[in-house]
């Protein structure tokens, strides 16, 4: 079975950049209120773009380096 780290990897980056946006910030902030249930709708593209930060970052860019450091030598 292949590796999927990256899926798990990558659904957590998601959540936590949602988390960060709309529960950590408007915390520091007067101006915004912290209601993060408004926010859920947002959550839903959050987790397609971890997805794609995963699949990116631990699919596609060590291929890319690996090509690259066989093309060096």
């Amino acid at each position: 079975m292949k590796n999927y780290g990256w899926v798990v990897k990558g659904l957590v980056f998601g959540g936590l950049v949602w988390v960060l946006m709309y529960v950590i910030f408007p915390q520091f902030s007067e101006d915004q209120i912290g209601e993060p249930e408004k926010h859920l709708t947002e959550l839903f593209f959050a987790v397609p773009a971890g997805l794609l930060w995963g699949y990116y970052r631990f699919v596609v860019l060590p291929k890319k380096m690996a090509q690259r450091d066989k093309d060096k030598k």
